[in-house]
C-alpha cells in the first residue's frame, strides 16, 4: 500500500501551497476490502488514518480546508450478516463527506450533531454528485451550470 509515500508527496504540496486544490485517493481501504482479510483492512484503516491526520494538521496550519469522502463503501461490511462468510464486494451504505476548516470549527452538518460522535449515527444528506458544487464553494469558485448536484454547505 502506497499510503505513507503518497501522504509525504501531499505534505509537501502543502507546504508548497503551490495548489488550490490537491485531489487524492488512498486505495488501501478498497484494495483490502476485495481480499475479505479482516486484520489486513484494520491495518489499512490505521495506516489512512495517521496518513489522514498528517495531512489534516498540515492543511489546517497553512490555512486550507481539508475534504474527505468516499464513492463507496467496502471494508465496513466485510462479514455478511445473514451467512456469516466473508464479504469482498463494495457496501451500498452512505458514505461520510467530512469538511475541515476552522471557519467551521464547533459547527455540524445539515444532520446536526452525531450522537456521541458518531458519524454512522447521521442521517445521509446529499450525493456524490453534490461533492464537486461543494468543493467549488469552499474555493469561492461559481458552479457551471452543467453540474447537477449542490453544494451541501
Amino acid at each position: 500500500m502506497s499510503a505513507p509515500e503518497i501522504a509525504k508527496e501531499v505534505l509537501k504540496a502543502i507546504e508548497k501551497g503551490a495548489y488550490g486544490l490537491v485531489a487524492i485517493n488512498f486505495a488501501n481501504a478498497d484494495m483490502v476490502g476485495h481480499t475479505g482479510n479482516l486484520p489486513a483492512a484494520v491495518k489499512g484503516l490505521e495506516v489512512i488514518d495517521k496518513a489522514l491526520g498528517q495531512i489534516t494538521d498540515l492543511a489546517l496550519a497553512k490555512g486550507y480546508v481539508a475534504v474527505f469522502t468516499a464513492d463507496h463503501g467496502n471494508v465496513e461490511e466485510m462479514i455478511n450478516l445473514k451467512t456469516g462468510g466473508i464479504d469482498k464486494e463494495h457496501s451500498t451504505y452512505p458514505v461520510p463527506l467530512i469538511i475541515i476548516g476552522k471557519q467551521w470549527e464547533g459547527q455540524t452538518g445539515p444532520g446536526g450533531d452525531a450522537m456521541g460522535g458518531d458519524l454512522s449515527l447521521s442521517a445521509p444528506v446529499g450525493m456524490l454528485a453534490d461533492v464537486a458544487p461543494t468543493i467549488l464553494k469552499i474555493m469561492g469558485l461559481e458552479q457551471p451550470p452543467e453540474m447537477t448536484g449542490q453544494s451541501l454547505i
